[in-house]
């Protein structure tokens, strides 16, 4: 018998033992086994689904017939031996071949494991070492070379309180290098606007990131990350009051700040905008929780229940029925916060919301009066009485006459005791609506004091003298200082050539010296070292000045009404945690009440807290939050900084390795 052994595609098989068969008429036998694993093909190096067969045959004959014919359907043959002993020394061989393989590619893949181990390590320096090489060739290229003097030549922005450090530094750097000419840096006079820089901390940088994400404020310009410290995380904590959720926020905000080093590492490891944020501005965080714990002490909320604190000074007829009816002493007042007897009461909803709104108002032309306070700042600062008298005055005397009338009749009106007086409480709406409608005339139901109806007509005539104050005054005063400088100012007093002809040209060449030796200077200095004055046009200077009249009128409207958001994200916010407390946590608590086994009470119990805690977490600790941090950040960069604020700077920049390989990572 003779036999041939191979291996053929798998898909081939069926068609090549039918094509056997029949050349044969059925005198042979025929055995295949499908390999599990896929085979790389010698021809094409690709790897396949193959079988193995293995056909037994009578006749030598039939063996050529059987190899063309495997020939021709790609299949594969090997030798496969007679006799044993060939047998077993083949498969020997075939053993120590593949041992032997198998010891080089182990060696081969602890060699390559152990090179790209020592490669993993030194990349990081190699990242460094590229990133600074990258960092210096490009700050290289900005240098000039002086052919004359053979010495490279930069020009560059320096902090004034770091001179001497940079001196120092530059000296140092002469000694190491071994240079036998040490570095001269001198000091320029230039009439190019610097760059801004702020020296800030791990407290501070967040604040000023967000003012950089609006404008990089102006040389010069009043930062307003001063007040935002402050400002920001206090309108948060109005409209994010509560001493329950002020307390996780700052529990989460302390867990990031004594384990900052673990959580930058893992903010940097991690590379999440959310986690990276929440690291970057923990102190913000933690500022944000405790005026948000404070505002809640006003609030007396806790969770959105009322605490007693101090001991109500109200007594309840019936008990919870109707609420409080009188005080438990003349004269009683609680000492800190809302007295937690408006709880249950029946205006308990009317009265906070008159007084959040009231506080709303009140802090909101606070704040605006603080940023219209900060630009005369600003313009006495430039030295420039132009923005006093025509910006800063009749923008004053608008927002006084108006809206601080409005803040004083709230405290007017908080400072009596209406009740007492057996008097209704007179109406702001309706005061502020006949202030507009109705001058000179108040009604019965909005009159606070004696002689009202003067006063609000005086302050409405000062806030109609502060608008075209505000329109014209500017414009006006710049086309006539232009039209000074331009030598049309005593054109009648100068003589002519028929009266004095010396006199007329002594007083040309006097006014052309004086005009090259003065008012170029002057035209250079407020040019950024041009020689020449920009082009004055009156009429983009009204239009712009109208713009700008028209955007703070409307504004001023619109921005006071703007703060009411605090109001009501307060409300919501208290409604919202009164809702998930009486529809989650009260019906356990009631089931509790009304006895039974403990296993009946716990259990509701347990879940009812577990779903009030996720609920608590969820949307109120998370999605309420970044609700109120959003409005705060409109009310500063919209509200507030629009008073003043400019934005259009440069921010300094230093030559940093550390900021070149941080940015290196970003972009990675």
């Amino acid at each position: 018998l003779g036999y041939v052994c191979g291996v053929l595609p798998t898909a081939r098989l069926a068609a090549f033992e039918r094509v056997l068969f029949r050349a044969t008429r059925g005198n042979m036998f025929m055995r295949s086994a499908t390999i599990d694993q896929l085979v790389r093909d010698p021809k094409t190096e690709e790897l396949q689904h193959k079988a193995v067969f293995l056909i037994f045959f009578s006749g030598q004959q039939s063996f050529a017939r059987m190899a063309k014919i495997a020939d021709a359907f790609g299949a594969h043959r090997y030798n496969y031996p007679a006799k044993y002993s060939k047998r077993a020394a083949l498969l020997s061989q075939a053993l120590t071949r593949l041992d032997e393989l198998s010891h080089v590619i182990d060696h081969v893949v602890a060699r390559k494991e152990a090179l790209l181990s020592s490669l993993a390590a030194r990349h990081g320096a190699w990242r460094t070492h590229l990133a600074r090489q990258k960092g210096l060739y490009n700050a290289l290229n900005l240098w000039n070379y002086d052919l004359t003097r053979k010495v490279l030549i930069a020009e560059a922005w320096c902090p004034a309180s770091m001179i001497e450090e940079t001196q120092e530094a530059l000296r140092r750097a002469t000694s190491r290098s071994g240079a036998h000419v040490p570095s001269i840096l001198n000091v320029l006079e230039t009439d190019e606007a610097p760059p801004t820089y702020f020296r800030v901390n791990k407290v501070t940088s967040a604040f000023q990131e967000i003012i950089d994400t609006y404008g990089v404020p102006r040389y010069g310009e009043i930062n307003p990350a001063a007040f935002t410290v402050i400002t920001f995380p206090f309108l948060f904590g109005v409209m994010f009051g509560d001493v329950g959720h002020g307390s996780m926020v700052t529990a989460f905000a302390l867990y990031l700040c004594v384990n900052e080093t673990k959580m930058l590492a893992l903010s940097a490891r991690l590379r999440d905008d959310i986690i990276t944020m929440a690291v970057r501005g923990r102190y913000m965080l933690l500022l944000m929780g405790i005026f948000s714990i404070y505002c809640g002490v006003l609030y007396n909320d806790v969770f959105g229940l009322m605490a007693d604190f101090f001991g109500t000074s109200w007594t309840e007829t019936p008990p919870r029925h109707g609420g409080p009816r009188e005080l438990k002493a003349h004269g009683m007042v609680y000492p800190f916060g809302i007295d937690p007897g408006w709880h249950r009461s029946a205006n308990e909803l009317s009265f906070g919301n008159s007084y959040k709104m009231k506080l709303s108002i009140v802090l909101g032309v606070a704040q605006m009066l603080l940023g219209l306070g900060i630009s005369l700042v600003n313009a006495l600062a430039a030295r420039n009485a132009l923005d006093v008298w025509c910006d800063f005055v009749p923008q004053a005397i608008f927002m006084l006459s108006i809206f601080g009338y409005l803040v004083f009749c709230i405290f007017y009106k908080w400072s009596i005791d209406w009740v007492a007086e057996e008097r209704v409480a007179p109406s702001l709406i309706t005061l502020l609506i006949s202030f507009f409608m109705s001058p000179g005339e108040v009604p019965a139901e909005a009159r606070l004091y004696a002689g009202q109806e003067r006063v609000q007509v005086l302050l409405l005539l000062l806030a109609f003298v502060a608008v075209p104050w505000m329109l014209l005054a500017k414009p006006l005063l710049l086309r006539r200082r232009h039209l000074a400088r331009a030598g049309y100012k005593n054109v009648a007093c100068r003589p002519t050539a028929r009266d004095d002809p010396a006199a007329a040209r002594g007083l040309l060449r006097s006014t052309r010296d004086h005009d090259t030796d003065e008012d170029s200077v002057s035209v250079a200095s407020s040019n950024n070292g041009k020689a020449y004055a920009e082009e004055f046009d009156f009429s983009e200077i009204m239009v712009h000045q109208v713009i700008h009249s028209i955007e703070y009128v409307l504004g001023c409207v619109s921005n006071t009404a703007s703060y009411l958001r605090l109001w009501a994200l307060s409300l919501a916010h208290k409604q919202l945690s009164m809702v998930f407390w009486e529809m989650v946590m009260l019906p356990p608590l009631q089931s509790c009440r009304a006895g039974g086994s403990s296993w009946r009470c716990a259990v509701p119990l347990f879940f009812g807290f577990a779903v009030w805690v996720v609920l608590t977490t969820a949307i109120i600790c998370c999605m309420e939050m970044l609700s109120a941090f959003l409005h705060a950040l409109r009310l500063h960069w919209v509200e507030f900084q629009n008073k003043f604020y400019k934005g259009d700077g440069k921010k300094f920049v230093p030559f940093s390795f550390q900021t070149m390989v941080e940015n290196m990572d970003d972009e990675e």
